[in-house]
């Protein structure tokens, strides 16, 4: 089997070292040991069993267009929040008041399931510390990215099914994580799954999440915390990873909610942008729709919700979740 790909991605095409692999088995060490989907925790999506856990921050903003490097730990300095060991993003990017300074990052926040490329290397250069001899890695990419060019003359690789993604599934040294080729711009996308040949560690972006997963011995995760050249906050292998609102934020969408379903609108101005959300209801149909746009100070988005009024409580959890989906939506992607 040759070493040279193409990879498509996103309308680019770029040259990768890795190899393709038909050796689907030896992902399934992974399937074995991972948790349900449904229990939304981090070894849902990294596997369980190793002696601990950590997580990478993927920073706000990038060196791209002038900008600076924006790290999670900036943003909180500006907000007044603390980065605890579960923070997640809304947590620092969302203010109850106002700061005076102005807001430290540009965008819509950390970029979902892939690290930055000198993260990577910085991780990569981590875990050569803690490699097998051999230095051979597996890497799986998320197959919903795009498809390898059929016409190269590297074969097709293996496709990985866990309980949430397919995968393809690659095989190549360790430093192969930096320059996997699928991506797009000047940071291209890296592995969401990789693992040395003998297991001892794995790392995971997640495509959802804006933080990227390593599992491995305590070392290697004391290593981590300690390179200050990376963001890394100690992680627990049942912390969820689902977006969890309290305190002010959750009594505000609170709020909102019952204004909705009073008035059957709601108008919120937070430090990053306002929020307005609608509630039209069709009784003949016993239905309606719930409908949002947020506009941040670069943007806007909006969408449409259908939602049934024949069930009070299920109609008040469905304009809930949109109400908090406007409201996350001006600080996340």
């Amino acid at each position: 089997m040759t070493c040279v790909n193409l990879w498509k991605h996103r309308g680019v095409v770029e040259r990768s070292s890795l190899e393709a692999s038909g050796d689907v088995p030896a992902a399934d060490w992974i399937r074995e040991r991972l948790s349900s989907s449904e229990s939304h925790t981090a070894t849902s999506v990294i596997p369980s069993g190793f002696e601990a856990y950590a997580r990478v921050l993927h920073p706000p903003q990038i060196f791209r267009d002038g900008a600076e490097l924006v790290r999670w730990a900036d943003v909180a300095r500006w907000s007044g929040a603390a980065l605890h060991p579960a923070v997640q993003w809304h947590e620092v990017a969302l203010t109850r008041e106002t700061p005076e300074a102005r807001q430290p990052w540009r965008g819509q926040g950390p970029r979902q399931g892939s690290l930055l490329g000198s993260d990577a290397a910085a991780l990569v250069d981590d875990l050569a510390r803690f490699a097998p001899p051999s230095g051979r890695c597996f890497f799986c990419i998320w197959n919903g990215y795009g498809a390898l060019d059929s016409s190269t003359s590297s074969g097709i690789p293996g496709t990985v099914a866990l309980p949430r993604r397919e995968y393809s599934l690659f095989t190549g040294p360790l430093g192969s994580a930096v320059s996997f080729g699928a991506g797009s711009g000047s940071d291209p996308q890296t592995p969401n799954l990789w693992w040395p040949f003998d297991r001892s560690w794995c790392v995971a972006s997640e495509v959802d999440l804006p933080w990227t997963y390593v599992a491995g011995s305590r070392g290697l995760i004391d290593l981590l915390l300690g390179d200050e050249r990376l963001e890394v906050l100690e992680a627990s292998p049942d912390e969820t990873i689902v977006t969890v609102v309290s305190g002010w934020l959750a009594e505000l969408i609170e709020r909102a909610t019952d204004q909705v379903l009073a008035s059957g609108s709601v108008g919120l101005s937070l430090s990053a942008g306002t929020v307005d959300v609608s509630w039209r209801s069709s009784r003949r149909r016993r239905a309606g729709a719930v409908t949002t746009r947020s506009t941040r100070h670069d943007g806007w988005s909006s969408a449409s919700m259908p939602v049934k009024n024949g069930d009070p409580g299920e109609l008040r959890r469905d304009v809930r979740a949109a109400v908090q989906g406007a409201v996350l939506a001006l600080v996340e992607v």
